[in-house]
Order: C-alpha cells, then structure tokens, then sequence
C-alpha cells in the first residue's frame, strides 16, 4: 500500500467535544458491540482481560478463542473499516462511516457469521446514561473519519507517556487498554490490599474496585463534562488528597468527580505536551501513594522516570 500523505500526523490534535459528540457515540457503542464479544473469555482480575487494545492502525479486541481456534476484530481508524480475521483463514470487513448503532451492530454480527463465528452478545450497552439497546438504537449517527482518527491519536500518544511512565512501579499493573465500558484508556496500579467497593456497587463495580488503586488516564468528554480531559484518582479516596499540589500548573482537583483533572486542551496547547502530562501522572500518583499511605517500596527506585 502506498505512502497515505493525507493522514495527519499531529501527536496531539484539537478534539472538541461538540463536534465530536455524534462520531464518539457510534463509535462507543459499536466498540461495546466489539467489548462484548471478550466477555466470553476466562474473567481475568478488575476485568482486566475485557480492554481493547491499541495498535498501529486503530483498536483490536486481540485473539478471542472460538472452537479449537481464535478470531480477532479490528477497527483501522486510518481506513475506518472494522475487519474480522480468523485462524481458519477467513476475512471479512465492514466500512466505518455514518449509520446507526443497530446497522453496525447488525453488520458486525453479519460478518462474524460469514466468516464462521457463531456468537451472540447483551445488547444492552454497559456504563451509559439512558441506554438504548444496539438492535434498538436507530437513529443515524453522523461519523466523521477526521476526528475519529484524530481520537485515535490521542490514543496512542497518551499510552506512550503512560508505558515511559509505569515502568519505576513494581507492585501489580494491567496492560493499558481501552475501557469500552467508560470509552478511556486508563493505567492502573494496585498495592495489593483488598477495598470494599460498597453496598450499593453493581456487578461491573463489584469486580473493579474490590482492591486498592490508583489509576489515571482519558477520555473524550461527555454531556456531563462536555471537553477531553485526562484524570487520575486513589481508591478508596484518601484523607486530605483533594489539597495535594499537582502538576502542571493547569491540573486541578474537581470536587464533582472526586478526581483530579488536566483537560486536554490545556495540555495540547502547551510548550512540552509529553513532559506535562508525565508530570501530571507523576504528581498524581505521588500524591495518591502519599495520602493512602503505600508503600514506598512500590515505587521502585524512588521516582516515575
């Protein structure tokens, strides 16, 4: 395939929410569509098996195995097609562009037949406000290819600064990976301490916050907080936290999320994007070893590099 000089190359693109709103909602409901089908994998810790992962073209859900074999759907946000292969070596595809949340999903389970998986899934989407069910979902979603590649960049520049990020912490982490649920890449990092999630917790909650954390990571806004930020929280949250001093200077604590905040904006338009968001989850994380009182074993040689 020939050199594509129309891709944008920008590490860190402008991505406005409200323009972005339509695409964000097919493509979080069509990746839940994806999500679902590694549900039928062996349940892994903090559901720490269930992520897509980020890859040089778009996401991938990895190898799902399925009967004596394994199969793997893809989402190419440079071609923006959703390609499934399999073991057996049949491939199929579909073109990503603007159609209902009930088309994609009646197309993605079309493919999966032809190319042999025989599969059904929830269609009820998890972790949304209101959900609507996939077969239900008929309205026509606009999709713009630009600002879903855009998305997609963010993407694979935040998990770069995370991956030069984790390496000092010496406790248990997970692989870095999309959170179809939420729609945010998050990094996470575990003292080994078991937390009660709470009586009211559901079962995605049960299963995620049952142990000690910090996590940090970012997602793309929603009506609630209508701009892309990248956060980071303890949990449970500790005493006095909230009055930690972070970095870079634009970071601050929210008191609605009960987590700290660096919208994107303010780290896109600064002079060192990567140097700021590595301070953001340096302070961040210090700040959360320091108020939970881990550790400072687990922090390695002292300091996140």
């Amino acid at each position: 395939m020939p050199f594509r000089s129309d891709i944008p190359s920008d590490a860190w693109p402008a991505l406005a929410y409200p323009a972005f709103e339509s695409t964000q909602y097919l493509l979080h409901r069509g990746l839940q569509v994806l999500g679902k089908l590694k549900l039928t994998s062996p349940f892994l810790p903090q559901w720490s098996g269930v992520a897509l992962w980020i890859q040089a073209r778009g996401l991938t859900t990895g190898l799902i195995d399925h009967r004596g074999g394994a199969y793997e759907v893809s989402v190419d946000l440079i071609d923006h097609e959703v390609k499934c292969v399999t073991s057996w070596g049949r491939t199929q595809s579909l073109m990503l562009t603007s159609m209902s949340v009930a088309e994609f999903s009646s197309q993605l389970l079309g493919v999966l037949k032809r190319v042999g998986v025989e599969v059904s899934i929830t269609p009820m989407p998890q972790e949304i406000p209101n959900p609507v069910p996939f077969d239900q979902d008929t309205q026509t979603r606009a999709y713009d290819p630009t600002l879903a590649h855009g998305w997609w960049r963010i993407l694979v520049s935040t998990q770069r600064v995370m991956r030069a990020f984790r390496g000092c912490f010496e406790g248990k982490t997970q692989p870095i990976g999309l959170m179809w649920g939420t729609l945010d890449i998050r990094d996470v990092f575990y003292n080994g301490k078991p937390a009660a999630p709470g009586p009211d917790a559901d079962f995605i909650r049960r299963n995620a916050m049952n142990a000690e954390l910090i996590e940090m990571g970012w997602w793309s806004g929603s009506a609630a907080y209508p701009r892309p930020a990248f956060y980071a929280f303890a949990y449970p949250q500790p005493a006095g936290i909230e009055t930690a001093k972070v970095l870079p200077a634009s970071a601050r604590w929210d008191t609605a999320m009960s987590e700290f905040i660096l919208d994107y904006d303010d780290l896109r338009l600064s002079e060192h994007p990567d140097h700021d968001l590595l301070a953001f989850f340096r302070s961040t994380f210090l700040a959360g070893v320091e108020h939970a009182g881990w550790d400072p074993k687990l922090v390695g040689s002292g300091k996140p590099a």
